[in-house]
């Protein structure tokens, strides 16, 4: 039997971990140094209007990441028509998605066209990374390497334009654009990248593309539901508070956000892997497998939230300045929703593979109207801490206590129990 720590899976997450160490690195010097330049008040207007670019991620990408691998995997002979099909359905949703985003912050913001100004230049990421449909062909075979590399390229473009323009002092306008900028080098890499390793020829298929998103709505409105309740926060920050809240929540929030990248990179890397051992029919490696996935990342975040705890103050006075230091607080309870996030991610390979897409809409909108209520409730009173504490409460509903709710999915409950319990391993070791 395979060990969990052996195998291509591991390899291939190995250049996903590799290439957002680089960026991790990256961003954490050029992250602090444009918060620093930009203060809390400017980065938090930048945030604010970010939030609905990430909003509208769902809805550009239409939830084809996991469902496209599937597909592929099912039909092998038809991968290039999977991939321009779904690659012109995700662009025109895109397009939309950006205009969409731009009329709602001039109509949340008739009196500040400078916001609208830096929504607009951060939604063209949207447009760009319609291209991203070509990561589901690398991760398929596991050629993670060739998304690893033009990543790291795009992130060394990006921060040596960032360190342009902390140089000659250009306004935020500038750094509104960097977010596109990354996701147009990153494009144009993978085409290139696609077509030197001779990946299948594309066909503007629409049937396939449509095909894929038969399966794929429900992820749409799940992500429509987490993004609700993961930038709702800022946005309703923004609202009732100031852009300095934002900014500090931002800080906190983007501290939790710098390590991500390794439970993300495991679950990205082991999802073909678990796909093809449930069509497989192997269930014994199957369910193994998936325990090893939920067990490694449920404990990674666990470790992580521990340290972050204790070193916080450290941390955002060394990266950000003492400016920044009112958001240690929200910081030590947002470090704790990842972990809980993480548990709804590799959730959803679970959900893909055992075909219960379905419940998926109905326990995120469970959570989102959770959040929304906590929301109004509690950062009135508390402020960014109880934003953070809203976040908190709705992971948790969302991930471990909403599942339960449908027969189903209710046997969700007892696979995290085994992971975090190390049932698995402690078996197999007798």
């Amino acid at each position: 039997m395979k060990s969990i720590l052996k195998g291509r899976e591991i390899k291939n997450a190995g250049w996903m971990i590799g290439e957002t160490v680089m960026q991790m690195l990256l961003s954490i010097v050029i992250g602090a140094l444009t918060a620093r330049y930009l203060g809390p008040s400017n980065y938090g207007s930048l945030n604010y209007t970010a939030s609905f670019v990430t909003f509208f991620t769902s809805i550009a990408t239409l939830g084809m990441e996991g469902v496209i691998i599937k597909k592929m995997v099912a039909e092998p002979d038809a991968e290039g028509n999977f991939l321009g099909g779904c690659m012109l359905l995700r662009l025109g949703s895109s397009v939309l998605s950006s205009i969409a985003i731009v009329l709602i912050v001039f109509f949340l913001n008739p009196d500040d066209k400078y916001k609208m100004l830096l929504a607009f230049l951060q939604s063209l990421q949207l447009i760009f990374q319609s291209v991203y449909i070509l990561d589901s062909w690398f991760q398929r075979y596991f050629k993670s390497k060739y998304v690893s590399i033009g990543k790291i390229i795009a992130y060394l473009v990006v921060s040596g334009y960032k360190i342009i323009l902390l140089s000659t002092a250009k306004s935020v306008a500038w750094f509104a654009f960097a977010n596109s900028l990354n996701s147009l080098v990153i494009a144009v890499l993978l085409f290139i990248f696609y077509k030197k390793d001779q990946g299948p020829h594309m066909k503007a298929d629409i049937s396939r593309g449509k095909f894929v998103l038969k399966d794929s709505y429900h992820y749409i409105l799940s992500g429509l539901m987490v993004a609700l309740y993961s930038q709702m926060d800022k946005i309703m920050i923004g609202k009732m508070l100031t852009d300095t809240a934002v900014g500090l929540y931002t800080t906190a929030t983007t501290i939790c956000n710098m390590w991500i990248f390794v439970p993300t990179a495991l679950i990205s890397s082991f999802r073909p892997t678990v796909m093809e051992l449930k069509q497989a029919g192997d269930a014994e490696q199957y369910e193994l497998r998936l325990r090893q996935l939920y067990s490694a990342v449920i404990w990674l975040c666990i470790a992580f939230s521990v340290i972050i705890c204790v070193a916080a103050p450290l941390v955002i006075r060394i990266l950000y300045g003492e400016a920044y230091m009112g958001a240690v607080p929200a910081l030590r309870i947002a470090i704790w929703f990842e972990t809980f996030s993480m548990i709804g991610t590799v959730r959803g390979v679970w959900i893909l593979c055992e075909n219960r897409n379905k419940y998926v809409k109905y326990y995120l909108a469970i959570g989102a109207v959770c959040n929304l209520i906590l929301n109004a409730c509690m950062i009135p009173v508390w402020g960014i801490e109880g934003a953070a504490f809203a976040t908190l409460i709705t992971q948790v509903i969302t991930s471990l206590v909403a599942p339960s709710f449908f027969k189903e999915t209710k046997s969700h409950i007892w696979i995290v129990w085994d992971a975090f319990t190390l049932k698995w391993y402690f078996k197999n070791k007798k």
